[in-house]
C-alpha cells in the first residue's frame, strides 16, 4: 500500500500524472494519491510534512507532478525496494560523496546515479540519463523528483521546516536520512521529468544553510580531486553573489576541505584566493552595477 504525495501548483500536469499513475502502477496496489495545492502558499516542506500526516499508508512517495512513470507495474516494484532491510529513502537521482562545501547533490560524474528521462516544458524531446550501474546504488543524497520512504522511517527525520521555499528540502532530507538509514538510487522504475530546476541565488543560499546545519563528514574516504573542484566553484558562485571583502572571505573559509585535500590543491585554492583579492575593486564594482 502507498500514499503518493505531490505538492501541486499546475492541475494540467497534476491531472496527466493521476491518469499516469493509474495506468502504470500495477492492478496489485493499493494506493492514494494527495495532492497539496500549493502555488506559493506554504514551504514545500511544511506541504510534504501536512501531506504525509493526512497519509494512510505504511508507505510514502513524494513526486513532482511534472513527470510520468514509463515502467509498468512500478508501485510492486517500489514496495519491494522499501521493504528490504535498513533502507531509507528510494530515489532515482542521487549521489555517493559530500563534500566539504556546500553542494546540490550533483557532485561529481563519477560519484553521480541517476536513470531518468530528462525533458523541459519547452519542447516534447527527452534525453535518458543512465548512470546506474546496478539494480540498487547506495548513496547519500536523493533528488527530490521522487523520494520513496516507509513511513516509519519518515517519522524520525520529517521535512525540515525551517528551510523555506522550494530548494534544499530533499538534499537536507536525504542527508539526515543517511545518518540513520541507506539511501538508495534504483534503475528499474523509470520516470519522464519535465523540467530540470531553477538553479538561484536563494537555492545556493539554502544548499549554504543544510551546510551549516549539516557539519560532518559523511564519506569513508575523501577524494581531494572532486573536495577542491567543489569548493572552486562553491567560491566562484558566492564571489557571483556576494562582494570580496574580509568578512565574505572568512564566511567562505568555514567550509576549507582543511584535512580533506593534498598538498598541491592547497596551493590552487590559495592561489584562487590571491586572484579574487587582487581583481576584487573590479569584480565588486561589476556585481553592484548588476544589483
Amino acid at each position: 500500500m502507498l500514499s503518493i504525495i505531490i505538492s501541486s501548483y499546475q492541475q494540467p500536469y497534476y491531472d496527466q500524472l493521476v491518469k499516469n499513475i493509474s495506468e502504470t502502477i500495477g492492478d496489485g496496489i493499493v494506493y492514494e494519491i494527495i495532492q497539496m495545492w500549493n502555488p506559493n502558499i506554504m514551504s514545500i516542506t511544511k506541504a510534504y510534512n501536512l501531506g504525509a500526516e493526512k497519509s494512510q499508508y505504511d508507505n510514502l512517495l513524494f513526486i513532482h507532478e511534472d513527470l510520468i512513470f514509463h515502467t509498468q507495474a512500478w508501485g510492486e516494484k517500489l514496495i519491494t525496494h522499501l521493504n528490504k532491510e535498513n533502507v531509507g529513502i528510494i530515489g532515482l537521482a542521487g549521489s555517493s560523496y559530500v563534500p566539504a562545501a556546500p553542494a546540490s547533490w550533483t557532485v561529481a560524474e563519477k560519484y553521480n546515479f541517476i536513470n531518468i528521462l530528462q525533458g523541459s516544458k519547452e519542447n516534447n524531446q527527452s534525453v535518458h540519463l543512465k548512470t546506474t550501474q546496478q539494480n540498487m546504488s547506495e548513496v547519500f543524497a536523493v533528488d527530490g523528483v521522487f523520494m520513496a520512504i516507509k513511513k516509519k522511517n519518515y517519522l524520525d527525520i520529517k521535512f525540515n521546516e525551517n528551510l523555506l521555499g522550494f530548494h534544499g528540502y530533499d538534499l537536507d532530507f536525504s542527508l539526515r536520512c543517511s545518518k540513520k538509514f541507506q539511501n538508495y538510487i534504483i534503475d528499474d522504475i523509470l520516470i519522464e521529468h519535465f523540467s530540470k530546476g531553477n538553479l538561484t541565488k536563494e537555492w545556493f543560499d539554502t544548499n549554504i544553510k543544510i551546510k551549516q546545519n549539516l557539519n560532518f563528514n559523511f564519506n569513508k574516504k575523501n577524494d581531494s580531486e572532486t573536495e577542491k573542484n567543489n569548493f572552486l566553484g562553491f567560491l566562484y558562485k558566492y564571489f557571483e553573489y556576494y562582494l570580496i571583502n574580509k568578512e565574505n572571505i572568512l564566511f567562505t573559509l568555514k567550509f576549507y576541505p582543511l584535512n580533506r585535500i593534498n598538498f598541491k590543491d592547497h596551493i590552487i585554492i590559495a592561489k584562487k584566493y590571491y586572484s579574487y583579492i587582487k581583481y576584487a575593486s573590479e569584480i565588486n564594482k561589476k556585481l553592484k552595477s548588476t544589483k
